[in-house]
């Protein structure tokens, strides 16, 4: 559970909840929430997983994204790193995009190489409750093309 308390003044409360892109930052309290990404059995690394809200949540809460690591496992953040996302029902989206050479630096902004339900919250076979206290996602099975 995420608590706010204010430190540095009146100032740093309103710049927070301008970063934040909230009213006010006691209006969105996140659960941790944290799986694995799999696909053909192997862990899906580099993917970026997110939860897009079904039915009614903190009308301005930024969407709670993760990025997987080299095996596949995620924490999602909605504030701040880890925080993980606000109580409610989810539609899961994956994505994993084609790496492309910028410069010297290699980025994974190019086409979606997964199928493409997996990217569309309306189509996604993905959905997930989120509760208060720790959430432990079940292993998500991406299925190949």
């Amino acid at each position: 559970m995420q608590t706010w308390k204010l430190k540095g003044g009146f100032l740093a409360l309103v710049l927070l909840a301008i970063a934040a892109g909230c009213g006010s930052p006691s209006e969105v309290v996140c659960a941790p929430v944290h799986g694995q990404v799999l696909m053909g059995g192997k862990p899906l690394a580099e993917a970026m997983v997110a939860f897009h809200p079904l039915g009614e949540h903190p009308a301005k809460a930024p969407r709670p994204v993760a990025y997987c690591d080299q095996e596949g496992r995620f924490t999602l953040t909605t504030l701040k790193s880890g925080d993980g996302a606000p109580p409610g029902r989810y539609a899961i989206t994956i994505e994993l995009r084609e790496a492309k050479l910028i410069g010297e630096e290699v980025v994974r902004d190019g086409r979606n190489l997964l199928p493409p339900q997996y990217g569309n919250p309306q189509r996604s076979p993905l959905k997930c409750e989120v509760v208060a206290g720790d959430n432990a996602v079940p292993p998500i099975h991406v299925e190949q093309r």
